[in-house]
């Protein structure tokens, strides 16, 4: 999926907003087609005069993967169509919500519809060539870059993380390769000879997205994220990126590592859910 073009190029804050928002719809297509636990994931994409529709068919309680982006002031004529469409699919979507469309209309139309904020998720940038250094390797943990020949070790990691079954031979054959992409680019750090946590990079030119950070719990609170975060700042400044983004809860403990390690908060999120 390309880029499309900016519609706010004069705007700075809004330029920027629609780049992240691009991008992480990128990296969740993306993330659809390189799961471990779907053999086929099919996420389709459908734009409604610019609000743009994510579904998931075979995974409908999924609300990463049937989310309505984009959905405004110019999108209220549309919330019925919108509704109805995701209801023959029999999924209720999560409307994701950038701060420039959360007026007081279109907060009244999803209430009407049951509909309440359930998350805030803060969006973070960071300027790569232009950043201070990350500064000193965190000596705990030593940072091994997933490969070819490592990869078997590291998906095992991922299952462990998400307290799964190891996927089937044929679908781990399948899917390994997307993890050593040159597009999208993992770590693990170590601390002695146990894993301590895991993270990811999604590249798209000279923009790339800090995503997947995962730290085991008995690493909790050591230091593991940070290093992370300033590994792959150091990694993306050697690939020439220019910008970094990401996204974390806002005000969680992620939220302040990263804007210790140089991020700055673009902009927050509301994630609107029908209520149970």
């Amino acid at each position: 999926m390309e880029l499309e073009p900016l519609r706010n190029r004069n705007n700075a804050v809004l330029a920027e907003l629609e780049r992240i928002v691009a991008l992480e719809m990128e990296l969740t297509l993306f993330n659809a087609r390189r799961t471990l636990f779907s053999a086929d994931k099919q996420v389709e994409v459908r734009n409604m005069d610019g609000t743009m529709l994510l579904v998931d068919r075979e995974s409908p309680r999924s609300e990463y993967y049937n989310r309505v982006i984009g959905f405004g002031p110019d999108s209220l004529s549309k919330l019925s169509e919108i509704l109805r469409f995701y209801g023959e699919c029999g999924i209720t979507p999560c409307f994701d919500l950038t701060p420039d469309k959360q007026t007081a209309e279109v907060a009244a139309a999803l209430a009407g519809q049951g509909y309440v904020p359930r998350l805030q998720l803060a969006f973070l940038s960071a300027s790569v060539d232009g950043a201070r250094e990350p500064g000193e390797e965190n000596r705990d943990f030593r940072i091994e870059a997933v490969n070819e020949d490592n990869v078997e070790a590291f998906l095992d990691l991922i299952v462990l993380s998400n307290g799964g079954q190891r996927p089937a031979r044929e679908l781990l054959d399948k899917k390994k390769e997307y993890y050593y992409r040159p597009e999208f680019k993992n770590w693990v750090a170590w601390a002695g000879e146990e894993p301590a946590g895991m993270a990811s990079l999604f590249l798209r030119g000279e923009e790339g997205y800090a995503a997947n950070d995962f730290t085991f719990p008995a690493f909790r609170g050591r230091g593991c994220q940070t290093a992370l975060i300033r590994h792959r700042l150091r990694a993306a400044r050697e690939l020439g990126i220019r910008k970094l983004y990401a996204d974390v809860e806002f005000g969680g403990t992620s939220h302040l590592n990263m804007l210790k390690a140089g991020f700055s908060t673009a902009f927050i999120n509301a994630f609107w859910m029908k209520t149970r």
